[in-house]
């Protein structure tokens, strides 16, 4: 109870307080404006049956951080095609794994010269996912959250830039393209096994900044209470902090021994590296009525790096199949992420190599091939999940969900213990939650 009170408090500190004042102020320049207030917020506990962190804050002592949310939008509307959307949330951290940062995720001009353009400038989302706009909101859906395998894959989905909308209505049916630009600075984490005293490298989570310039096309249709979406997106990313390596070459030590050079500190012909990363990704989903209530509902991504085999390659999609009963609506799904070739075949070889111990230094060497393949993302897990969600009234929900994630020979979403894996688990999630709105 004393951590839900302490998120609260530091909800209405950072972010309702000043989206309120920020209403109060523009509701001084004139009464003609129209302002509107809403808010939102996920109090979500999660516990595993593993010691290890999934997700980084799942594990079987239970948290509050995994799912947990709070946030504020104001909305003016100034005339008939002008407006201005102001939005913040309260979160967890992406800088550490111990903090609550403030973020502002929407600040944006909109304009709408007629009813089937809209412009907006400004702070924008991404509309690459069906529920890109409320993928936060957990009162809006039904699943305990949103399939992780598919809405993590990109680092962010909000920057600073421009978006326009063409629109148009047949019959019942209503079109619409998309086409942004924008730039994005977001933080990255990645998961150190064991440390390397003599390489300065510590066991534990490490973070870093990356900045995202590019955009995308969307396309997208809404047949009564269907919804139907697929896009392109393509853009650069650059590391603010260190290069990314391209690959980790091989350094032969003799016959059948040798070992990768994943660090200029070991000796070998040194690790090519780019400072930006070029990325090209894909995306398709529907969420469908099939009869009888049922709705059936899916989205697939698929994510390239075209010039190194460290960051993320991957294809991943889920599926999922609902129906409401009164006020229930149970769930199944099934979720699953997987690296490209190159980064599974990367990642294994630098994992499994190890040189004897009759070799020089060979305990520093090993742990650099384990730390080295920890800097690869990398995945090859599935999910299956069973839910319900049940509406108390249309502006407060609670959620439970059981989760069954096994991986393949690894996940980059799992904080391996020392001289462990990450590959080859299997991880029984269960997730309890209340969503509101206001």
């Amino acid at each position: 109870m004393k951590r839900i009170i302490t998120w609260i408090m530091t909800a209405l500190a950072f972010v309702v307080v000043p989206v309120m004042a920020v209403a109060a102020d523009i509701s001084l320049f004139g009464t003609a404006m129209d302002v509107s207030l809403s808010g939102f917020g996920t109090i979500g506990y999660t516990v595993s049956d593993q010691k290890f962190n999934y997700q980084r804050f799942i594990d079987n002592k239970g948290t509050l951080r995994r799912d947990s949310i709070f946030g504020a939008q104001v909305d003016v509307k100034l005339n008939n095609e002008f407006s201005v959307t102001v939005q913040g949330k309260v979160a967890p951290s992406m800088d550490s794994d111990t903090g609550v940062d403030p973020a502002l995720t929407w600040a944006f001009l909109s304009w709408r010269p007629t009813n089937d353009w809209l412009i907006r400038a400004g702070r924008i989302r991404a509309p690459f996912y069906l529920n890109s706009q409320n993928m936060e909101i957990g009162a809006t859906y039904d699943f305990a959250r949103m399939p992780w395998e598919v809405y993590n894959a990109a680092q962010t989905n909000d920057g600073d830039g421009l978006m326009v909308r063409k629109s148009w209505n047949v019959d019942d049916n209503e079109f619409a393209v998309d086409a942004y630009f924008a730039t994005a600075e977001s933080s990255y984490r990645y998961y150190v096994r064991d440390s390397i005293p003599v390489a300065g490298l510590q066991s534990g989570s490490h973070f870093g900044k990356l900045k995202y310039t590019g955009g995308g096309i969307s396309l997208s249709l809404q047949r009564g209470d269907d919804r139907y979406r697929m896009g392109v997106a393509k853009g650069t990313v650059r590391s603010n902090d260190m290069a990314s390596p391209v690959t980790y070459p091989f350094v032969t030590l003799g016959p059948g021994v040798g070992y990768y050079q994943t660090t200029n500190l070991l000796p070998g012909p040194g690790v090519p590296s780019v400072q930006e990363t070029r990325v090209m990704m894909y995306s398709a989903g529907a969420d469908v009525g099939i009869g009888y209530d049922f709705r059936v509902m899916g989205e697939y991504v698929l994510c390239n790096t075209s010039n190194t085999d460290t960051s993320p390659s991957f294809q991943s999609a889920y599926l999922a199949v609902l129906r409401p009963i009164d006020k229930w609506v149970p769930y199944v799904s099934l979720a699953g992420i997987r690296s490209l070739q190159k980064n599974r075949d990367l990642y294994n070889k630098v994992n499994n190599t190890t040189v004897p111990g009759i070799i020089p230094n060979a305990a520093v060497i090993n742990a650099a091939q384990r730390a080295g393949a920890d800097g690869i993302y990398a995945y090859d897990q599935y999910t299956v999940a069973l839910g319900t969600s049940y509406q108390i009234n249309p502006h407060h929900k609670v959620k439970a969900e059981w989760a069954r994630t096994q991986t393949g020979d690894m996940s980059s979403a799992i904080d391996a213990q020392p001289g462990g894996e990450s590959g080859h688990k299997v991880i029984n999630v269960f997730s309890f939650s209340y969503n509101f709105v206001f």
